[in-house]
């Protein structure tokens, strides 16, 4: 039985060692592995990595049934410093998690009020953008992500899905799933629906269970059940639920109440840094110099300050939803050069965390 296990182990290993990096660009005359994601996805095996590079034309939706990591060039490229040297985003219309495809990674890319359903277990969902912008609203429309049922298996809901550091998405849980975590994300619902919609930003079945934690919630309804909700911010709309821990919020009306360090009635321009010449549509809901979110957060001391919001915690918003991978910010290159002139090539590159 120990060989066995033994040789098991050592395939796996030999497996890992041999997944591949496949690139993904539908511009004319790049030279890439694919022009679809789909056809990436079709030939991939499990543990591989696609890599959706920018481009002006989206891609289709995908449908994906084993486990892979998608990697785009995250969003609000031109907005934020050192970000991409391609301003370009990847646009992806939709992506279908079904069995199989427990594992997979998604980030950096951008759905433009497009959705993720989740078929399956084990899914990280983080730094991508859903919402699409007019005018001044960054988040006109919104995207969703929704948690459905694995009915290619056993119809159980899904479970174990981590959504984290997205912007501009809603969150449906459609069924009673748990082991949920959806922290420091900025949820709203459409902006064209005004302040006083009921539309749901983040809505729970009565009996799932999540950890909700840091997050931005600009409107809509938020309700949910039996679930933590620290740290979140409210700059409208409605809350409710029952048997939640409910702790360190802060709303812009009575939504959380006053128990458990929740604020209530927060005039929101005092909150945030707002608007204004170079800043990005997502570094404005960093805090303001003296917001009242600042130390707010759960656990907060002196040595060690808790803010509430999607720029504090244990996972806090990451500008641009830049990959955690090194990105190329800057390239020059001088057009002409000859034997005795050579071109000058001059690139720039950071890491990310």
């Amino acid at each position: 039985m120990k060989i066995i296990l033994s040789i098991v182990a050592i395939c796996l290993f030999a497996n890992s060692l041999y997944a591949k990096i496949w690139r993904v660009n539908n511009n004319s005359g790049v030279n890439a592995n694919f022009t679809t994601v789909q056809a990436a996805v079709d030939s991939a095996k499990a543990g591989d990595t696609i890599h959706v590079e920018p481009s002006s034309t989206a891609y289709a939706g995908v449908n994906v049934s084993k486990r892979l990591t998608f990697i785009g060039p995250g969003y609000y490229l031109g907005e934020n410093p050192n970000t991409q040297a391609n301003k370009q985003t990847a646009v992806v219309n939709g992506i279908n998690l079904y069995i199989g495809a427990a594992g997979t990674v998604i980030m950096g890319l951008d759905f433009a009020a497009n959705t993720i359903n989740v078929y399956t277990n084990d899914i990280v969902i983080k730094r991508n953008r859903f919402s699409t912008t007019n005018g001044t609203s960054t988040d006109y429309t919104t995207g969703a992500v929704t948690l459905q049922y694995n009915y290619q298996l056993d119809n159980s809901p899904v479970k174990n899905i981590i959504i984290t550091q997205n912007y501009g998405l809603r969150i449906d849980v459609n069924y009673a799933s748990t082991g949920i975590l959806i922290s420091n994300n900025f949820i709203s619902y459409y902006s064209y629906a005004g302040d006083n919609t009921t539309g749901g930003s983040l809505t729970l079945q009565a009996n799932a269970i999540a950890i909700i934690q840091n997050n931005i919630i600009r409107r809509g309804s938020f309700s949910v059940n039996n679930s933590s909700v620290i740290n979140n911010i409210m700059l409208a709309g409605t809350f409710t639920g029952t048997g939640n821990l409910v702790s360190n919020n802060i709303g812009n009306g009575t939504q959380f109440g006053t128990a458990n360090g929740n604020k209530s009635g927060v005039d929101m321009a005092t909150v945030f840094l707002g608007s204004g010449t170079g800043v990005s549509p997502d570094g404005q809901w960093k805090l303001a110099t003296n917001s009242p979110a600042i130390a707010a957060g759960y656990g907060s001391t002196p040595q060690s300050p808790v803010d509430a919001g999607m720029y504090s915690g244990q996972t806090p918003y990451v500008l641009s939803g830049i990959a955690a991978i090194p990105a190329i910010y800057f390239f020059e290159n001088k057009p002409i050069g000859s034997n005795t002139d050579p071109i000058t090539v001059t690139i720039k590159v950071k890491s990310n965390n």
